[in-house]
């Protein structure tokens, strides 16, 4: 039976990459591609989603530093934390690159762990790599940067080096400040069969280092809606009869361009309180979703959204959290508001597909204010590292008076998005044939 992989390493707690590796697997069904499909995951436990729709589950190869220590409090870039990552990455870099040259990689394969010896011979074994969608490709300039990427591009790499052919899926690329970040971006990108972008920033930035990419939007768009009855949202409408429902998407975040992180977080979060605040008394409702589940700080939705709620009055706000909804879930969640504020990004995407109109709190590359501006949505995108009060308010009264035109431009969005996406799947089906 035909084989195929989805990379790079991903789990179900993050709902949007969930939604990407979904989306990734029925394209490449779409396209021809008939057979067993795998992704690469650190654990197990935290795919059971995904192992339940037909994803075989490998261990990845190259693995994050964080794994040698047992402190899951890593929401700082702090000098102690990049001394015990550093450390580790650098045994790790040594013999991920042996793996990579063949004469090497016969040496030392007899002593890997039996689980990454089965990786190894399921991606030499595979008839095709995807690399799902997503904005996993870019950097700050920072000095730990480099091996971020090349952490990230490992396994791309190791399927070229086995001979694969590998097609990337609509991506984020870019910036790519930092020793040698540009140059490996471009080396690994020139040896896949195709590059796919999701918004002309990314397309324009991997023309300047000399990759030519094709445009297609995020393929969460598409993504097919639970059609279970949405409960907690309907609960929520019997409560508050009067009041407008938004939905808000908040995370931790390291502000990475940040001179001073840990208060540019805080600011975060003193102005998305202020911000809920305001919103209860203009007659909406903020519900919190947890959108993203992670063990660590950095990546736990839960622990932002227990920041700002510990500091709005207890009947002014409400929590959605289920360890068990899966992004079709979400998606059906955010279809039922009335307005989405999303830092999370995806649940931006899920909500425009559905046609809610939303406002995105963008950060990390171009991903947030690409997409936008390529939707012609600039004026509800706000930069995460500038986010404020004020300019939240302004943006969403904005977004409310002109609710009427924003819903007629989400409709002809999403008609030209679902023909592009259906180019995606003929160019892909002619590249692969």
């Amino acid at each position: 039976m035909d084989k195929y992989v989805i990379l790079p390493t991903c789990s179900d707690l993050n709902r949007g990459d969930q939604a990407l590796v979904w989306q990734t697997m029925d394209i490449a069904k779409k396209v021809g591609c008939d057979g067993t499909f795998y992704m690469l995951a650190s654990d197990k436990d935290s795919t059971k989603q995904s192992q339940a729709i037909g994803l075989r589950i490998i261990t990845p190869i190259l693995k994050h530093p964080s794994r040698k220590f047992k402190s899951q409090d890593n929401n700082e870039y702090n000098l102690k934390l990049i001394v015990k990552w550093g450390s580790v990455a650098i045994v790790d870099l040594l013999t991920s690159l042996l793996l990579l040259i063949r004469f090497t990689r016969k040496i030392i394969f007899p002593l890997l762990p039996h689980n990454e010896k089965q990786t190894l011979n399921t991606i030499a074994e595979t008839n095709a790599c995807f690399v799902k969608g997503g904005g996993f490709i870019h950097s700050s300039g920072k000095i730990t940067d480099s091996y971020t990427v090349y952490y990230l591009l490992f396994h791309i790499m190791l399927a070229q080096s086995l001979g694969k052919s590998v097609y990337v899926m609509p991506n984020s690329f870019g910036p790519f400040p930092g020793l040698g970040v540009a140059w490996l971006v471009r080396r690994v990108l020139k040896r896949c069969k195709i590059v796919t972008v999701r918004e002309t920033i990314s397309k324009e930035m991997l023309a300047e280092i000399g990759i030519e990419a094709q445009l297609f939007p995020d393929l969460a768009f598409n993504l097919f809606k639970s059609e279970e009855l949405n409960t907690e949202a309907s609960n929520l409408r019997k409560r508050y009869p009067s009041r407008r429902l938004v939905a808000i998407t908040a995370r931790p975040y390291r502000f990475p361009t940040s001179l001073d992180p840990l208060k540019k977080y805080q600011d975060y979060v003193e102005n998305m309180i202020k911000f809920s605040k305001w919103l209860y008394k203009e007659n909406c409702l903020p519900v919190f979703v947890e959108h993203t589940l992670s063990e660590m700080t950095h990546e736990n939705d839960g622990i932002c959204i227990a920041e700002i709620v510990s500091n709005l009055p207890q009947d002014g706000y409400a929590i959605i959290s289920n360890r068990d909804y899966t992004c079709r879930d979400l998606k059906a969640i955010y279809a039922s508001f009335d307005y989405v504020v999303g830092t999370r990004f995806h649940s931006v995407i899920f909500s425009i597909a559905e046609g809610i109109p939303v406002l995105a709190i963008t950060y990390g590359g171009n991903k947030g204010q690409g997409i936008m501006g390529d939707l012609g949505l600039s004026n509800y995108a706000i930069s995460m590292s500038e986010f404020d009060f004020e300019k939240a308010k302004l943006a969403f009264i904005k977004l409310c008076e002109n609710r009427k035109h924003v819903c007629s431009q989400l409709a002809e969005c999403n008609l030209k998005i679902e023909k592009s996406l259906c180019q995606l799947v003929n160019g892909l089906r002619e590249e692969i044939r």
